[in-house]
């Protein structure tokens, strides 16, 4: 009996170690990280996140919903409405899209790779300046927040598996895929935290991030949350992303609502 060549072929493949990297892993997140923060981001962007929410793999249709949101990026300060049928309604809220925080997580041109925000202990402030000499100065390759412990392929990406250098509450990436071409963004795992209503409980929470490509620009086209410790799902799906050279000054107000609720967009 004669095995087909093609056969011989998959079976050796399956035996041959993987292609070498063209670069370490440190470069890599290095490469990864520059092109992605090169990227101008637009002062205002306008999108539609839809959330649809599970608890123990059934529909949870009272946390589920759509949202039109409105945003400045310098400072996540939005103004978002609800959504039906592709149209906003209902009252005028004020927000700070973020991620790691009591809101929906956003905007898609977020700065993934930002240290989560954190008030330093008094023993960690830094003591006052003084003036020093410069001795010499150093180039280093290692990146200041992650670590990585893994790197490989998966498909057309490099795949690197990172840990935090120091403070695994502010770096919170656990993984991430770069295309191998242009190590441009396609996917992250990161850790975050579902907060509880009123009682400000956090859960921690699971994030895995994909992302596409629009004007130019790695946008955050999706995400899927889980939280181990409840049995809670929840999946955003960002759409209809636009890029406003302005916005009214009013929607960052939300004192003034009031004033222009028939104004307010749709």
């Amino acid at each position: 009996m004669r095995i087909p060549a093609s056969l011989l072929a998959a079976v050796a493949a399956l035996g041959a170690a993987p292609a070498p990297l063209p670069m370490s892993g440190e470069q890599i997140l290095g490469r990864g990280k520059a092109v992605f923060r090169a990227h101008a981001r637009p002062a205002y962007i306008v999108y539609i996140v839809e959330r649809r929410d599970a608890v123990d793999g059934q529909p949870d249709l009272e946390n589920s919903y759509t949202l039109k949101v409105w945003c400045r990026t310098a400072d996540g300060s939005a103004l978002q409405r609800r959504v039906w049928k592709g149209a906003a309604y209902g009252p005028l809220e004020h927000v700070t899209v973020a991620f790691d925080a009591a809101v929906d997580p956003g905007p898609p041109t977020a700065d993934v790779f930002a240290r989560a925000a954190a008030v330093p202990a008094a023993s960690m402030l830094p003591a006052p300046a003084t003036a020093l000499a410069t001795i010499g100065t150093v180039i280093v390759q290692a990146d200041y927040d992650y670590r990585v412990v893994r790197a490989g392929r998966d498909g057309d990406s490099f795949d690197l598996l990172l840990e935090p250098r120091r403070d695994p509450a502010r770096n919170r990436i656990d993984e991430i895929w770069l295309d191998a071409a242009t190590f441009e963004l396609r996917r992250l795992r990161v850790r975050d935290h579902l907060f509880e209503g009123l009682t400000g409980a956090a859960l921690d929470d699971e994030f895995d991030l994909r992302f596409n490509d629009q004007s130019g620009l790695p946008l955050i086209a999706s995400i899927h949350a889980r939280t181990p410790a409840a049995g809670f799902e929840s999946d955003y799906r960002f759409y209809d992303v636009r890029f406003p050279d302005t916005l009214p000054g009013w929607y960052f107000e939300p004192r003034s609502y009031g004033a222009h609720v028939a104004e307010a967009p749709a």
